[in-house]
């Protein structure tokens, strides 16, 4: 199987519409066919990272444990960009996930390497 370099670009908050969800459930439908798959938080996106959400008080899943599937799922190359994060006041310490900080320069060369870059 030819792999693609995939990365997923998660722009928007975590409760802002179904795209959040449906972007990860991409993701790892990829990450099942061994595609090269990577997954870059930024802008409001970084807030899908917060452990305390609880999808259950809007009627749907947590995204936060959907995302912790992603390594299961070969998915392990996660970033996040490190002005948004402080910008925001996130700690990176107390993120659901590891993923690597990221700042502007890395981010852009980390885009020029993918062959597809999807948003959600």
């Amino acid at each position: 199987m030819n792999q693609k370099k995939l990365l997923f670009l998660f722009r928007r908050p975590p409760y802002a519409g179904t795209g959040a969800l449906e972007a990860i459930e991409v993701a790892l439908v990829a990450g099942v066919f061994d595609q090269d798959v990577a997954v870059l938080f930024k802008d409001d996106g970084v807030y899908q990272l917060l452990p305390q959400q609880d999808g259950a008080l809007l009627g749907g899943r947590t995204v936060s444990k959907v995302l912790s599937a992603l390594p299961e799922y070969g998915i392990e190359k996660l970033y996040a960009c490190s002005q948004s994060l402080s910008s925001r006041a996130i700690d990176p310490e107390n993120l659901a996930l590891p993923v690597e900080l990221l700042p502007l320069s890395a981010q852009r060369e980390l885009l020029r390497q993918q062959e597809v870059v999807l948003n959600d």
